[in-house]
């Protein structure tokens, strides 16, 4: 018997209440304060700190006290303050990368913040993975809400 997974992007929209310049700043020069990187980590050293290096090609990288972990993407958009893309491979084969979107939008109570992960079909587990980035996102992007109050 073979269950099919659902391929489709995963889509995530979360308020914060804050304008889209800082919306796009805590999230993406600041994102060491509010990932979780005791849980959401994929180096084989504990990990401290993650660097979005803001610019086309540049990288999402993790770091421990000894230095650069892991690679987890490559910006392959950056439109500040409104829009970033990237490849996402935190710990795997960059063959296989989805591909992250993440726009920002000004509502009457802040900005709205809408994650689309897609690409799941890249992966060699046939979908497998998107369940728990279903849940991942949500309690990521949940830490995120927090710190941006």
């Amino acid at each position: 018997m073979t269950v099919e997974q659902d391929i489709s992007p995963l889509v995530k929209t979360v308020t914060v209440p804050v304008g889209v310049d800082r919306a796009f700043e805590a999230f993406t020069a600041e994102t060491s304060q509010w990932w979780p990187l005791f849980s959401h980590s994929v180096g084989e050293q504990a990990a401290n700190e993650v660097r979005l290096e803001g610019s086309v090609g540049g990288r999402i990288v993790e770091y421990g006290a000894a230095g650069e972990l892991a690679t987890w993407g490559i910006l392959s958009e950056w439109d500040p303050p409104t829009s970033l893309s990237f490849s996402w491979h935190p710990g795997q084969d960059p063959a296989e990368a989805g591909q992250v979107t993440v726009t920002f939008t000004a509502t009457g109570d802040g900005t709205e913040v809408t994650l689309v992960h897609a690409g799941w079909e890249r992966r060699g587990d046939g979908g497998r993975a998107r369940l728990g980035y279903d849940t991942g996102w949500d309690y990521v992007l949940g830490k995120y809400v927090e710190f941006s109050r």
